[in-house]
């Protein structure tokens, strides 16, 4: 993402869902029957196998094609379509809608965009915000009259199955002076968010908050190139080892890869031997790290973050001083200015890509997959398996594998576990359709919250006939390849243009993390009707699985709670000058980036101290965070009871 929290769903890479079918595994009973249902806002379950609650006497009657605009700020890449998509078939001849366009920002902040949608009368259909930015882009756009009103009455007639899903808290937590302007979905899978839910789904589909990783969460941390790794660290396990350890053990790992790095000082100098090593792929320069031509997300959220020990969701758009009980702008503490400081040297140094400043998403994309980045963000190229086959595939005799390092948690800044679980996805609805369209548009969304839709997802229409139901439970794909692939997780064994449409993910890439978008869904990625999952088929046998910290391990304990922290909770959305910051991002964030470019540490620190004074012109700094605090507060003693 180019702009907020890169971790929610956290993981994910290339065909997010297949990524996770080698994963996902767990959950049926002897029988083959399920326990998850849809929680309902009082957090009681339906039977997964109970029939659609689909809008009574509704039924859409013409064609409707869509446009979607994604307002990351990372640009959007292509990505290739299944020869077959049964699935997707099934939804537009289902619903009568088909997604005509989806677009990003091609690199830029939203608010820009939006000026220019709107100047141009180009407008698009739905919007889509990630990672739980839905009430403060929703604000924006209803200030201009942009977005339609959503009322409980609308959809529990056209959406009954999202409105039971989706629990009261957060429906009152998204609203914008007392109404909804926006769809959440994406779910996050904790027994917080549905005590119904059971231990082998949420192991499934859940990964426990950790202490090593910049987002927390070890399904997207850094990576780096095995062959350069052993020179520098010769204990160290290369990918052939870690695979071999992964085939024995066949659980999570991650705290079996944390690497001997434990101070500031060890990470930096480990990337100025990198340089001194004096790599080459072919005639180009090996660099220990290059950024994806975005926003300042690569430099100051992730690797600042694990580089000086403000790990864990501390991001420069703001947070929560826990010691102090009280929010901060993330730009203003010295910790973060550090963290630019240090990589604006390296730039200097040719230890960072100074080109990689000026990237768009294809041109950081390439330079990855030729090797030239010594330590990466697989994430933001879609995940450590993907970028791994794709160096096999050119040739390539090294890897990448999880870069675990363990510089200690500053004490400004505890590790902490945010609550209650929210939502990371919203679509809000504009004007640009008709009032007639817009129930059309919410039994779409409706109908991918059914089990019926989740069922076709993953194992095709009845009418396709694609498996064979076991006297078990279970179920076995008629195509050898299909079940090594969509069951067995063997990645290799088809190619995914084959498969049917199934388990794979063929909405547009979007960038960041998530990376791909799954689409509209409840738990996003997650299902009881995964493959693997629905075969009580339980595997860590890729690394992108394997690579998470084990819940039972030290790195998984030691977290204060706390509420929502985030500048962009949706808490505190309603506030005038958290509104005004995501309005004028690009205005107050850019100047920011451009620090990186000083030419000595004099020029750094003029250009810093201009973009900070500039931010609190733009936004009254101070009135919002005090603002934020008396929101927080309350909330944070009620979180720690």
């Amino acid at each position: 993402m180019g702009s907020m929290k890169r971790s929610f769903a956290k993981p994910v890479g290339l065909f997010l869902t297949v990524a996770m079918m080698g994963s996902l595994f767990a959950g049926c009973t002897s029988d083959g029957s399920k326990k998850e249902g849809s929680p309902s806002p009082s957090g009681s379950s339906t039977s997964p196998q109970a029939s659609s609650t689909a809008p009574v006497g509704y039924t859409p009657s013409k064609e409707l094609q869509i446009t979607i605009w994604n307002t990351q700020g990372t640009d959007v890449q292509a990505v290739e379509k299944p020869k077959e998509d049964i699935p997707g078939d099934w939804l537009a001849a289902k619903t009568k809608v088909k997604i005509k366009e989806f677009y990003g920002n091609g690199g830029q902040q939203w608010e820009p965009k939006l000026t220019a949608l709107v100047a141009g009368g180009n407008l698009p259909n739905l919007v889509l915000t990630q990672s739980q930015q839905g009430p403060a882009h929703h604000a924006k756009l209803h200030e201009g009259d942009l977005n339609w009103e959503l009322t409980p009455e609308m959809l529990q007639k056209y959406a009954p199955d999202v409105w039971k899903a989706v629990p009261k808290y957060i429906w009152e937590s998204i609203k914008i002076n007392g109404k909804i302007y926006g769809v959440p979905f994406s779910l996050m899978v904790d027994k917080e968010m549905d005590a119904t839910l059971s231990d082998k789904f949420v192991d499934a589909f859940s990964t426990p908050k950790d202490r090593l990783t910049w987002s927390g969460t070890s399904t997207n941390p850094l990576a780096i190139r095995d062959d350069i790794l052993k020179k520098l660290i010769p204990t160290a396990k290369d990918y052939a080892e870690i695979m071999n350890l992964i085939k024995a053990n066949n659980a999570p790992i991650g705290d079996k890869l944390v690497l001997p790095i434990k101070s500031t000082e060890e990470y930096k100098k480990l990337m100025y031997d990198i340089r001194d090593m004096g790599l080459k792929e072919g005639n180009k320069p090996v660099y220990s790290f290059g950024y994806d031509g975005g926003d300042n997300w690569l430099a100051l959220a992730v690797l600042g973050a694990e580089m000086l020990g403000y790990k864990g969701g501390y991001y420069y758009t703001g947070y929560m001083n826990i010691p102090q009980k009280k929010m901060e702008f993330g730009y203003a503490n010295p910790v973060i200015k550090q963290a630019g400081s240090i990589q604006n040297q390296m730039i200097n140094d040719k230890v960072i890509d100074p080109e990689s400043l000026v990237h768009n998403a294809e041109k950081f994309k390439e330079k990855v997959m030729n090797g030239q980045y010594a330590i990466i963000a697989p994430g933001w190229v879609g995940g450590i398996d993907k970028v791994n086959q794709e160096l096999e595939k050119s040739g390539k005799t090294y890897h990448y594998v999880p870069f675990f390092t363990q510089v200690p948690q500053l004490p400004e800044f505890l590790a902490f576990k945010e609550g209650p679980p929210t939502f990371a996805e919203t679509l809000s609805l504009l004007k640009t359709l008709k009032e007639d369209e817009v129930p059309q548009v919410l039994n779409w969304i409706n109908t991918q919250f059914t089990k019926e839709w989740e069922e076709i997802k993953f194992w095709g229409t009845k009418e396709a006939a694609l498996y064979t139901a076991n006297a078990d439970g279970t179920r076995t794909f008629k195509d050898a390849n299909m079940q090594k692939l969509l069951v067995d997780g063997d990645m290799k064994a088809m190619d995914w243009r084959d498969a049917k449409g199934l388990n794979f993910n063929n909405k547009p890439y979007s960038g960041g993390t998530p990376g791909f978008w799954t689409g509209v869904g409840q738990w996003g990625a997650a299902s009881i009707y995964s493959p693997a999952f629905f075969n009580n088929k339980i595997s860590f046998q890729t690394l992108a699985r394997a690579m998470r910290i084990p819940s039972g391990s030290e790195w998984t304990k030691g977290f204060t709670p706390v509420p929502n922290i985030q500048a962009w909770s949706a808490e505190y959305a309603n506030i005038p000058e958290v509104q005004k910051l995501w309005a004028t991002r690009a205005s107050w964030d850019d100047p920011f980036k451009v620090t990186l470019t000083a030419k000595n540490e004099e020029e750094f620190n003029k250009k810093w101290d201009a973009a900070l004074a500039n931010a609190r012109k733009v936004v009254d700094i101070d009135k919002m965070l005090e603002e934020q605090t008396k929101v927080a507060l309350p909330l944070l003693e009620k979180r720690a009871k």
